[in-house]
């Protein structure tokens, strides 16, 4: 019987390997390394120019008025 995949403990691996890899890269390197490889991935290049528009509660949240989060020394 074939093992199921757990996605999470791939991921984090993953996460492990690329930040061995990238350990010595300035965060410029890391950025231009990021941007090589997106420009070749087919379904960035796809998704890239995508826009979705919020919908329900999320959109509700972004309206909400800013003053419940300033607090008063803040302004």
């Amino acid at each position: 019987m074939k093992d199921s995949f757990d996605a999470v403990s791939w991921m984090r691996e993953r996460r492990e390997r690329i930040d061995e890899e990238d350990e010595k890269l300035s965060w410029e390197q890391k950025h231009e390394k990021t941007r090589r490889v997106l420009e070749k991935d087919p379904l960035w290049l796809r998704l890239q120019n995508r826009i979705v528009e919020p919908k329900g509660l999320a959109y509700a949240a972004v309206m909400e008025a800013q003053e419940k989060y300033i607090s008063k020394k803040d302004g």
